[in-house]
């Protein structure tokens, strides 16, 4: 891995270290000390502690924490673009080094959605080591809109994503294409009815507006996937009764299962080991179908072992 350090000569002398600057840079985007230490994994007084260290090196105060959310200081407001530009720097340096000694060594940081990735992910991962073994590979996993923020921030590489892709700062490749299903209570009367005609050319899809009345499982806010199903009862002409959001998409397909509502599942995370399992029906109409991505930052220049995992998707899951 490449370690570097920044010597703040303009600062009479002043060491500045590049954590230093991520914790700062991170600081300043989310106005919270907290959430700051959680997207570095690192403990909050820790973090707060660096931020004083980078405040005493500087003779002066970058953050008003009198004022919640923090805020910047007018020094903090200066430092800011200089800090973004060193770090921006840096990623350049790192990408061009790498390119120089080719993939012999160096890091690749993928953001993840935490089920999606566990089903997309260990195949490209198993491969890209193989051909790689000298990179060392991070793996990220958050929500939607988390990973949108990570992606902006160059704390990843390459995220995979739902389309459409949270920014138009961010640029993207198609991974692949899957359906979407209509996850049913068991005992649902269509999902008897699909059950008895399965099998048969008279298996009926069932259109999205015959569940309208029924209670929805969603996912929580911030995740795209949530953002897909309300456009898609929309689209059929309803507004989802919403009576649970969770984070797991297994959860809610644990709570379908119960009788407590119905859901939509990406076909890639339908569990059918639940005893008794929900009944997961094709959608009639328009296909409903979700577009996974890898996404990077636009302005961003991607280092090589980024440049290698896009070759090898495209290579996985030819378009």
């Amino acid at each position: 891995m490449i370690t570097m350090r920044v010597i703040g000569s303009n600062y009479g002398g002043a060491r500045v270290e590049l954590h230093h600057l991520r914790y700062f840079v991170s600081v300043a985007r989310h106005r919270n000390f907290t959430r700051a230490a959680a997207e570095h994994m690192v403990a909050q007084p820790s973090l707060s502690q660096q931020i004083r260290r980078l405040e005493e090196e500087l003779g002066t105060l970058l953050f008003d924490r009198s004022r919640t959310p923090v805020r910047l200081t007018d020094a903090g407001e200066a430092l800011l673009p200089y800090a973004e530009a060193i770090l921006r720097q840096v990623e350049a340096a790192r990408a061009a080094v790498e390119e120089r000694i080719g993939l012999r060594s160096g890091r690749l940081v993928l953001g993840s959605l935490p089920v999606t990735g566990s089903r997309v992910l260990p195949r490209a991962i198993t491969a890209y080591r193989r051909r790689y073994p000298g990179i060392q590979i991070t793996l990220r996993e958050e929500s939607t809109q988390r990973l949108t923020e990570l992606a902006l921030a160059g704390e990843t590489d390459l995220t995979l994503t739902t389309l459409p892709v949270g920014s138009d700062e961010l640029a993207w490749q198609p991974l692949l294409t899957e359906p979407i299903l209509l996850a049913l209570p068991p005992d649902h009367p269509l999902a008897q009815e699909w059950l008895k005609a399965q099998g048969s050319a008279a298996a009926p899809a069932v259109p999205l507006s015959a569940v309208a009345d029924e209670p929805f499982l969603i996912m929580k806010p911030g995740y795209g996937f949530r953002d897909l199903v309300l456009a898609a009862c929309r689209a059929a002409g309803f507004t989802p009764q919403i009576a649970f959001e969770s984070a797991q998409i297994e959860t809610l397909q644990a709570m379908v299962a119960a009788g407590l509502g119905v859901t939509l599942v990406p076909q890639m995370a339908v569990d059918r080991t639940l005893q008794p399992s929900p009944v997961f029906v094709p959608i009639a109409g328009e296909p409903l179908t979700r577009t996974l991505a890898l996404a990077w930052r636009r302005d961003r220049p991607l280092p090589r072992s980024a440049q290698a995992f896009l070759e090898l998707a495209s290579e996985l899951w030819p378009q």
